[in-house]
């Protein structure tokens, strides 16, 4: 990304991005940011949500595969005890990931695959919860009570949600 040439500014802010941590946003609200290591106990997790019209686009699954390819390197997958879903936010990611051979690391990995769609972001579909102390780590934007059921969602990036979904509690990758 680059500013017009002579473009003026008001002001100039640098960031260095080895120096930012995985946050999640806890439950009830997108603004509940909180750093990853600074979550009190482990939060072990049944459901991994990735996809959706937010998070499902080629560099998301670009995302997933990395975490997965890599825990699959490891001879690790996603646990019994986690349903992870992987939703495409379109064909043409769909296609894209097909084309990436990321259904296959995806599949290996033990991820449940969604075609593009709406789905659990609206309380429709594989990844609602059922019951309030279901746990669900989401790549999706929102994380309003009851809004994808009435379990309590913590909100964080493609790679931190298949890092959790791998490792079956929420973790930094």
């Amino acid at each position: 990304l680059a500013s017009d040439p002579g473009a003026q500014y008001a002001h100039v802010i640098e960031l260095d991005a080895d120096e930012i941590l995985p946050m999640v946003a806890t439950p009830g609200d997108p603004g509940n940011g909180k750093y990853v290591r600074d979550l009190n106990t482990p939060v072990p997790i049944e459901i991994a949500y990735g996809g959706t019209c937010t998070a499902g686009k080629n560099e998301d699954m670009d995302m997933y595969a990395e975490v997965l390819a890599d825990a699959l390197r490891q001879g690790k997958r996603v646990p019994e005890s986690v349903k992870f879903y992987i939703q495409f936010g379109s064909q043409e990611t769909r296609d894209y990931a097909i084309q990436r051979g990321y259904l296959d690391v995806f599949q290996r990995a033990g991820v449940h695959v969604i075609e593009p769609s709406c789905g659990a972001c609206i309380n429709a579909g594989p990844g609602a919860t059922h019951s309030p102390t279901q746990v669900v780590i989401s790549a999706q934007n929102r994380n309003f009570p009851g809004r994808s059921g009435p379990g309590q969602m913590y909100l964080a990036s493609p790679y931190t949600v298949a890092a959790s979904a791998v490792a079956g509690y929420i973790v930094e990758y």
